[in-house]
């Protein structure tokens, strides 16, 4: 009797080194297109955070646009009389018309408008403040007003300045005394940058004045 040998199958299996390399592969693959879809996450988030902080530096800039643009000549402005610290100009104080950045009814009844910069996160970064004032039967200075709401309008702000045109004058100021110029400003320019953002924010507004023998377009 004789015993044929079987003839061997070519697909009999795969060896040890065939599935480990199998696996690598595997994992090289799975490892790109991880890092392809993360990369393409974080991008994602970078992009809807940009959108949105340009969306609020567009609505912050409207607001005080349409705000100077219809204000009554009499108002009062006051900037930059106090000591301020590294990277502002000091708080701006208005009075004697309707108030800007009003989010409630009640904030119509304001007296006075405050914004201000203060420093958040251990000191690292600026924040300008917006605060609606109630003026007390006797108060005599700003000091004295009562605090309506107060609300943050810019966040992690490197520096925040602004500047004012004195239309006599056709000059440029870091502050605004009204015991000493009886008239508002004609323009305020204002000036901001952010931390992790080299670029910097500049915009000049016109404020509605008594216009009799004064031109209307910005200085440099």
């Amino acid at each position: 009797m004789f015993i044929r040998p079987t003839a061997r199958s070519s697909a009999a299996g795969f060896t040890l080194l065939e599935v480990l390399l199998a696996l690598v592969l595997v994992g090289l693959v799975l490892s790109g297109v991880f890092g392809v879809s993360d990369g393409a996450l974080q991008l994602g988030k970078s992009m809807g955070a940009a959108r949105v902080s340009e969306t609020r530096i567009s609505n912050f800039v409207t607001q005080w646009r349409d705000y100077f643009e219809s204000v009554p000549p009499g108002i009062s402005m006051a900037a930059g009389v106090e000591k301020v610290a590294r990277g502002a100009s000091g708080n701006l104080f208005i009075t004697g018309s309707q108030m800007p950045f009003v989010w409630d009814q009640r904030l119509k009844t304001a007296d006075a408008v405050e914004f201000g910069l203060v420093r958040e996160h251990g000191e690292k970064s600026l924040a300008l403040v917006v605060r609606h004032l109630k003026r007390p039967q006797n108060a005599r200075r700003e000091d004295e007003y009562s605090t309506l709401a107060e609300l943050p309008i810019l966040e992690n702000l490197k520096q925040m300045q602004w500047q004012f045109y004195e239309a006599e004058e056709k000059k440029w100021f870091t502050s605004w005394d009204p015991k000493k110029r009886l008239k508002p400003p004609l323009f305020m320019k204002l000036r901001f940058a952010f931390l992790n953002d080299p670029r910097e924010h500049e915009y000049t507004f016109w404020v509605a004045n008594d216009l009799s023998g004064q031109g209307t377009q910005a200085p440099q």
